[in-house]
């Protein structure tokens, strides 16, 4: 072909690709520090299935055919690497061939063939993308120039190289496979129709004349060359960064645990609170991999259409949220870039040059930016409309982690601006002064126990399990029905348990998912401290948001027990012949997964096949359920604030079940049990649709 040519391509477009990876990573390198390189296998198996298996893509029923389109887009790209690389070859050596893959061997007639026919696949893809944004109009689709260009970028490098191939073929039909051609000139290996179905069709299309096949086939080959390095070099602007980006995002993805725990704030150091370092206040307190997170973006708006918030029309866009952060941090880059050059420098500085390490602190102080991070960038609405469900990331096809960026901004500005919600006050105040967020005194605490014999720590604090009540379950009159339930069934299954009674504090979940550091990390040393006294070992909760707080966030603190959801734990008594269920419900029932028990913990199954025991018409499952299940509006500290923008949560999911004519609805979370009761009575369903706990429907059908 042509060395030159093909070098000064190489060169101009390599060139201008690692110069803009190379800023774009720099930026990363400049913000926070993440730890994400730890359990290697088990990331290495992550990239396997979200990444290369497409599986949140093809794996969702609700979306399957766009998911299968952009999956069969994404590997037409990683089987056309190895073509790449031979066409770049081929410019500088005539017949270029990576090993293995020459016409002398089987794997090099393999691979043409599968090339070929993902190259058609592709090109329909994207005929049919083109058609899907511009007649169906999804309406979580954003209908950008770019997505139609990057479309035709594709196209045109299925195109080139189908007549690349196309105009070869000819060229042996008409010179019986002349040696510098190199194609498919060993008969033991069947037909070129075999291997290169598509091609050949292609052919037929084109004329059969040497000099118009030689012009086809240089003009093929320089626009797919020159084609795939313009698209290299227009990815690193704009949504589709993630063709980069999407593999290493996957890769560094929050392991065990659905994504990081809220970060547990020194706040004893002073220089954090000079800083304002507590929680995070300004773009260059992103780690960097929530920096990555902004670059891997795909704007694909799968975190819209279940996002709660969006859908019952709050100002939450996490698009939109996600765009903001991006733009304000590429906005600011070069100010982030030079200031963590300069904190490098003030680290090394130390206390040698007091008066030089004071202009460097003047200096970085200049380039903080000059808009808020909450208020100019991300509107304070946004920020608190969220109820820290996790729909968003369940969904989204390359693993960006939300809600703990949301969290992290929540407990800045509670923190550092005291700048949240004043309606949070009374519920605040209450955890403070009496240990709950209902404002009751705690010396009531056990007032729900009254009559059903149950043991106090005090008392007895050889018990095997403590069963940690919560602040719903020991104030709230519709939950302490649901605490008496499970006292009824450890009871009846010989369980040896105590409570802590009036020793009990809230766990301080909704201080901490409001940002309230201080007060969280308060309630939580004192419960460990009791828990610790009594050497408690085991607890059992009917609160998923009490059991994943102690169960994944005492431990940052030095608390760590283990922690079983009260479903799981019937689950297991049933399992084991403790107890024993009678099918006697009636009536069509279903179930509303809590977003604390499902998506944060995993527990789906437990909860649904203690409801298959019990009822006679079985378990009919609600449209959003499992992993999608809609949340009911209370979590991320919603329970205590009024939805005064939009519709309310709750009762859209309400309306869901009522939809779904059943007449039981069970629940496994007491802040589901109200908003979803309290949804009923909106709907003037509540006679009709009942609303119980797991807990309360196995007493009532427990032998």
């Amino acid at each position: 072909m042509n060395p030159l040519l093909m070098s000064l391509l190489l060169i101009v477009g390599l060139g201008i690709f690692a110069r803009t990876m190379y800023y774009k990573i720099t930026l990363l390198t400049a913000l926070e520090p993440a730890d994400r390189f730890n359990h290697i296998i088990e990331r290495l198996k992550s990239v396997l299935i979200l990444a290369f298996g497409q599986k949140r893509l093809v794996g969702r029923e609700k979306e399957r055919a766009s998911g299968i389109m952009h999956a069969f887009i994404f590997w037409g790209f990683c089987v056309l690497i190895i073509r790449s690389l031979n066409l770049y070859g081929e410019g500088f050596v005539k017949g270029f061939q990576l090993p293995f893959f020459g016409e002398e061997f089987i794997l090099g007639y393999l691979y043409l063939a599968v090339k070929d026919i993902m190259e058609g696949i592709v090109l329909a893809m994207v005929i049919y993308a083109v058609y899907r944004r511009a007649i169906v109009q999804p309406e979580r689709l954003h209908n950008t120039f770019e997505a139609y260009l990057v479309l035709c970028l594709i196209g045109i490098l299925m195109v080139s190289d189908i007549m690349y191939d196309a105009a070869r073929y000819n060229l042996i039909v008409l010179h019986g496979n002349p040696d510098h051609l190199h194609f498919f000139n060993n008969p033991q290996y069947g037909s070129e129709f075999l291997w290169t179905p598509v091609s050949v069709l292609a052919a037929k299309l084109i004329p059969l004349t040497e000099d118009a096949l030689g012009y086809i086939m240089v003009a093929g080959f320089w626009t797919h060359i020159t084609t795939q390095l313009i698209f290299l070099n227009l990815l690193p602007l704009g949504k589709h960064f993630h063709v980069i980006t999407s593999l290493p995002n996957v890769f560094l993805k929050s392991l065990g645990y659905p994504h990081d725990k809220p970060k547990l704030l020194n706040l004893e150091d002073e220089a954090a609170w000079e800083d304002e370092s507590l929680g995070l206040n300004h773009l260059r307190q992103l780690t960097w991999k929530q920096g990555l997170d902004l670059y891997t973006c795909t704007e694909c708006g799968r975190c819209k259409e279940v996002c709660p918030a969006y859908m019952t029309d709050k100002p939450l866009s996490l698009y939109d949220f996600n765009e903001n952060l991006k733009h304000e941090l590429y906005a600011n880059a070069a100010n982030i870039i030079k200031r963590a050059k300069l904190s490098e420098t003030l680290k090394q500085t130390g206390d040698s040059d007091a008066e030089q390490a004071e202009k460097i602190k003047a200096e970085m102080a200049e380039l903080n930016s000059k808009k808020q991070l909450v208020g100019d960038v991300i509107a304070e609405d946004t920020l608190w409309a969220c109820t820290t469900c996790r729909a968003c990331e369940e969904v989204c096809p390359v693993t960006i982690e939300h809600v703990p960026r949301i969290i992290a901004m929540r407990q800045g500005q509670t923190t550092i601006a005291e700048a949240y919600p004043k309606e949070l006050n009374k519920a605040l105040k209450g955890l403070e002064r009496n240990g709950n967020p209902w404002g009751i005194g705690y010396d009531k605490r056990a007032d729900w126990a009254e009559g059903l014999n149950v043991k106090m720590m005090a008392d007895d604090s050889d018990a095997e399990y403590l069963f940690w009540v919560g602040c719903a379950g020991s104030f709230d009159d519709r939950t302490k029905k649901v605490s008496a339930s499970v006292v009824k069934i450890l009871q009846k299954a010989g369980v040896s348990f105590a409570i802590l009674g009036v020793e009990e504090k809230c766990t301080g979940d909704f201080a901490r998912r409001v940002g309230n550091e201080m007060l969280f990390q308060m309630m939580a040393q004192e419960n460990i401290e009791t828990l610790n006294n009594y050497k408690v070992k085991k607890i059992i909760t009917a609160c998923p948001h009490c059991f994943n707080t102690l169960k994944h966030e005492y431990p940052q603190l030095g608390g760590n027990y283990e922690v079983i959801h009260h479903t799981d734990f019937i689950h297991r008594l049933v399992k084991h012949g403790k107890i024993t269920l009678n099918r006697s419900l009636e009536g069509k029932l279903t179930y509303h997964d809590p977003c604390y028990l499902g998506r944060y913990n995993s527990i789906y199954e437990q909860p649904r096949t203690i409801l298959k025991s019990i009822s006679n018409d079985g378990l009919t499952e609600l449209g959003r359920h499992g992993n999608e299940s809609f949340c009911c509006g209370a979590g991320g500290g919603r329970m205590w604030m009024e939805e005064l923008i939009g519709k309310r949560i709750n009762v859209e999911r309400a309306k869901e079940i009522a939809n779904l004519k059943a007449a039981n609805v069970a629940v496994a979370c007491p802040f589901c049990l109200t908003m979803i009761e309290d949804g009923m009575k909106e709907l003037g369903k509540e006679e009709e649709i009942r609303t119980r706990d797991i807990a309360e429907l196995v007493t009532k059908n427990m032998k």
